[in-house]
């Protein structure tokens, strides 16, 4: 009788023990997709001792810092289409803001669409597409909060409503920046935060795994942040970039544009020319300001997602739709191949995987697509352009790929390590109106060009190839059966 209860009892582990292994290995991994607006690598992880930014700084040593990452369109519209994608762009496709996925590339499987497919449960708050609607319906929630008015000063409104400047978008143009003495949650990101939050709560019990996008406005202009933030930053600490011109033997069409956002959207900015001392203090204060104020709502929706007990089976990816000139080269803007514009930031934090590394390898934006599906094991689309790089998460020392491809409009860059090529075109014909080349290893500011110096010919020559084949490969029309 004894025999035959110890026979039963072990069992009966052994049933138990089987059912939790098999669970163990049955529960999928949550997906938590945290997107910013114009943000490049400034944080203090990626070596910037001025800036405040404590919880994007312990999300780093929680996982894989990659040093080296890059957007392959340096516009929301393109790249964001882009990274969901994972497309690259082309002569047609992916090529301003106004770009969307469901328009460009209507039959591709979006990461919310994949993530859907296989028993997932999607959520997408803020902004991830540029336009609200651009495959709205992939979502199974959605929560917009890209309508309500960019200011809480009232001065800020004021001067907004008595200004005869009116946005492309029809609303009267405001100040540029904003310190209000307000909480938090009073700002649009704060408010969609708090949703983040309450969206997690609904997924503590859940039996479906999650992929959650929540996409902040911030630091995109104008740059706002609650008055205790910008009391963070003193006036004479701030860090000015000391070439304020296009780059030296650069053509004179190597600005490209007249960062048009900033003059247009916004008062106090002169229609031509360089702005003032004063206002280049203010927007680069603001702009430190404003990253401060995404990092503790940032802290607070990871602090969320500890306490609810989902962190443990969650990767967490925080990304940049691309950076933000700030009086480099003369400009105030976006929309370039120069490294402020394609360079970002971009944390993954992964069970399982590697913890407190950087690592220096290049990662491209279309990466993101087939890597998150792989950390899940979804089998990604035959016809996007990325690679994975969760060999790199796994191990920080293994190189992902040696070179990145970029680009904005007719502008193209290639860039590794060693150098950085560019080239503006023509647009109907192809036609390459002038080149830039810079040395990355002692010129990484990218200050001078040497695309005509004679001793770099031959790697002008070399590079020009690259960019043509990738160019080529880009272009080709998306088989999608």
């Amino acid at each position: 009788m004894l025999m035959n209860i110890k026979i039963e009892y072990k069992l009966l582990l052994c049933i138990v023990f089987n059912f939790l292994f098999i669970n163990a290995q049955e529960q999928k991994q949550n997906i938590l997709f945290i997107g910013v607006d114009d943000m490049r690598p400034l944080t203090n992880s990626y070596g910037n001792e001025q800036m405040i930014t404590p919880n994007i700084d312990k999300l780093a040593s929680e996982g894989i810092q990659f040093n080296q990452a890059y957007v392959n369109i340096a516009v929301c519209g393109a790249s964001r289409a882009s990274i969901l994608t994972g497309i690259r762009g082309s002569f047609t496709r992916f090529d301003s803001y106004t770009s969307r996925a469901d328009k460009d590339v209507p039959k591709a499987t979006t990461l919310a669409q994949i993530f859907k497919k296989n028993g997932y449960t999607t959520a997408s708050i803020g902004k991830i597409s540029h336009f609200a609607d651009d495959s709205k319906g992939d979502w199974d929630d959605f929560y917009n909060f890209r309508n309500g008015s960019d200011y809480k000063n009232p001065v800020s409104l004021a001067r907004q409503k008595k200004t005869k400047k009116i946005r492309p978008d029809g609303k009267n143009a405001g100040p540029p920046f904003e310190y209000s003495n307000v909480l938090d949650d009073e700002y649009n990101d704060g408010k969609l935060t708090n949703v983040a939050i309450k969206q997690l709560k609904k997924y503590k019990d859940n039996k479906k795994p999650f992929f959650l996008a929540v996409g902040y406005i911030l630091p995109h202009l104008p740059f706002i942040q609650p008055k205790k933030y910008g009391d963070l930053y003193d006036y004479n600490d701030l860090v000015f970039t000391k070439q304020r011109t296009q780059p030296v033997d650069a053509p004179n069409r190597s600005i490209a544009h007249d960062w048009t956002e900033l003059r247009n959207w916004y008062i106090d900015i002169p229609k031509s020319g360089p702005v003032s001392t004063k206002m280049e203090e203010d927007l680069i204060k603001s702009y430190y300001a404003t990253i401060s104020y995404l990092d503790t709502l940032i802290g607070e929706l990871i602090k969320s997602l500890d306490e609810l007990g989902l962190r443990d089976n969650t990767t967490i990816v925080f990304w940049s739709d691309h950076g933000f000139f700030l009086g480099e080269h003369g400009m105030w803007c976006k929309h370039h191949t120069y490294n402020e514009a394609i360079h970002v930031p971009l944390i993954v934090s992964s069970p399982k995987m590697q913890k407190g590394f950087q690592t220096d390898t290049m990662v491209e934006y279309v990466d993101l697509y087939p890597t998150i599906c792989e950390i899940v094991g979804i089998k990604p689309p035959n016809y996007i352009h990325g690679k994975s790089f969760v060999p790199v998460l796994k191990n920080p020392e293994l190189e992902h790929k040696s070179e990145i491809y970029s680009r904005y409009q007719t502008m193209e860059v290639v860039q590794d390590k060693k150098y950085s090529y560019h080239e503006v075109l023509q647009h109907k014909t192809g036609k390459v109106l002038y080149n830039m080349l810079f040395d990355m290893e002692n010129d990484n500011k990218q200050y001078f060009n040497i695309s005509n110096k004679p001793e770099y010919q031959k790697i002008v020559d070399s590079y020009s190839k690259k960019l043509k084949k990738m160019r080529d490969f880009s272009n080709k029309p998306i088989i999608i059966k």
